[in-house]
């Protein structure tokens, strides 16, 4: 009993100090990469496909521009390097068994307000899909917002998950 006195308090310490850590790595991470607030939305707008906000550091914001290609949860896995020229990319991927072809076309400032045009379509020609989607800078991520933090259709913020994947049906 009186080790669990001695202890409690040292548990208690250990978990102030390791949230305070916490806290102290996110403020040195955002202070070396501060991350911005980005809408995305579809051209043309579709119906029911509402644009997202994306809170991106510099390692989000450099995917932004590449076609995510996913199914039922997982990613589709790169095979071979990525072909870039100019501002288009393309890229041979695994999903589920199948090979996939994903294009990407970027136009615009990078910086603040830019255009990609995407595609991935699998070998054996079946489906697929082509989007153009719409990037603007809006300036700081919200004060509670985390990098990754984004918005759904319906405009909630959702924590650490992406609001770009439902983008991606149209």
């Amino acid at each position: 009993m009186r080790a669990a006195i001695l202890i409690l308090p040292l548990v208690l310490l250990a978990a102030c100090d390791g949230k305070a850590a916490g806290e102290r790595y996110k403020a040195r991470a955002a202070a070396i990469d501060p991350p911005k607030l980005w809408s995305v939305e579809v051209v043309p707008a579709q119906a029911g496909v509402a644009p997202v906000k994306v809170c991106a550091d510099s390692r989000i914001h450099e995917g932004l521009a590449r076609p995510a290609v996913t199914a039922g949860g997982a990613g589709c896995r790169p095979i071979g390097q990525e072909v870039v020229s100019g501002g288009a990319r393309i890229q041979r991927c695994e999903l589920n068994g199948e090979t996939w072809v994903t294009t990407a076309a970027v136009s615009g400032d990078l910086a603040r307000d830019f255009t990609s045009v995407q595609s991935a379509e699998p070998v054996s020609g079946a489906g697929g899909y082509s989007q153009t989607r719409r990037y603007r800078l809006i300036g700081d991520c919200p004060k509670d917002w985390n990098v990754g933090d984004s918005t759904d259709q319906q405009g909630n913020h959702v924590k650490g998950q992406s609001g770009l994947l439902a983008l991606i049906g149209g």
